[in-house]
């Protein structure tokens, strides 16, 4: 399914686009935890997916400057005010305008655009940490949609899926942008979208990292095809938790060995809590907050936080793990 959309964002915050009646079904993540997937699946979402509840957790990311737009990757809304991505995303995404990680004044507008809702946040913020390829983006509203829209706290899993377990990714890949107007009064994003989803099983769990060179950090590889764009997007189990982000495809005869970043190293990810956010016991916009202390509160629904803890490597540095269940 190939949607086009094309939005107007008045500076009064009004953004206008489609809004359907979410539908009762999403066959896709029907668990079915004695049915191992031998051959991936990689397909366009149905509109009924597309309108589905669990595809407003999932949106495209883009940049622009001026009318020059570029689409890096996916986003996954986890809260009220904070979305996620793969940081290699955010990277390309500032790599298109000329920024890298030693830029200090970047003068660019990152959004994530909720296209099956109309709402539109931009990045106020965005924390990573070395150890792993997440990172967080602190959300501001840009329109009324976002203003009033009622964002659940996505369930994430601590632990990944073991092997051979199913597994069901969204994203956003082969996304187009193209902004005709944006000046003091109107910026106009026209969008051209193919909602993905792909499945497949879990082959093997790297507990640290893959390797040194490329995937340095604690994930795991699935029999599944993850296609350029759709990085940064949803991994979900078979109880529908987030349990990573995809970060890496094959390609050729590889194309169905993938890899997606687990999640739980992202908890020492020190984030700041946006102006604007709905009111929460314990937590203060504009202050800054460990994500594993966002989870303590109940702000982040991070499922088994506990057996996460923090530590101090010999050299100094922080570091994180997580213990195994009993």
């Amino acid at each position: 399914m190939r949607i086009e959309l094309c939005s107007r964002l008045a500076h009064n915050g009004l953004l206008s686009l489609p809004c359907h009646e979410p539908n009762a079904g999403w066959p896709i993540l029907i668990a079915r935890p004695n049915n191992r997937i031998a051959v991936s699946l990689i397909r366009p979402n149905t509109f009924a997916e597309f309108s589905h509840p669990i595809s407003t957790y999932v949106a495209p990311l883009s940049g622009f400057v001026g009318t020059r737009a570029f689409v890096g990757g996916t986003a996954v809304i986890i809260a009220p005010g904070f979305a996620i991505t793969a940081s290699h995303v955010i990277e390309e995404i500032w790599a298109q305008f000329g920024y890298d990680r030693s830029a200090k004044n970047i003068e660019l507008d990152i959004y994530v655009n909720q296209l099956n809702t109309g709402a539109c946040w931009y990045v106020c913020h965005a924390s990573s940490w070395i150890g792993t390829d997440i990172t967080v983006l602190s959300l501001k509203a840009r329109n009324e949609q976002a203003w009033s829209a009622s964002i659940g706290r996505l369930p994430i899993a601590v632990d990944p899926p073991p092997p051979e377990a199913n597994v069901t990714a969204l994203g956003y890949p082969n996304t187009e942008l193209t902004i005709p107007r944006n000046d003091h009064n109107v910026l106009e994003m026209n969008f051209s979208i193919t909602p993905t989803v792909s499945e497949g099983a879990v082959i093997e769990i790297h507990r640290s990292f893959r390797d040194t060179a490329n995937l340095r950090f604690p994930c795991f590889a699935v029999n599944a095809e993850f296609t350029a764009g759709m990085s940064g997007g949803a991994v979900f189990d078979q109880s529908r938790r987030l349990c990573g982000l995809v970060c890496s495809g094959g390609k050729g005869e590889l194309k169905e060995y993938s890899h997606a970043v687990s999640a739980w190293p992202m908890a020492i990810i020190p984030v700041t809590v946006p102006e604007g956010i709905p009111p929460f016991a314990g937590i203060i916009p504009g202050e800054t907050y460990k994500l594993l202390d966002l989870a303590r509160l109940g702000y982040i629904q991070l499922n088994g936080h506990e057996r996460i803890e923090f530590f101090r490597h010999e050299n100094g540095s922080d570091g994180v793990r997580r213990h195994h269940p009993q």
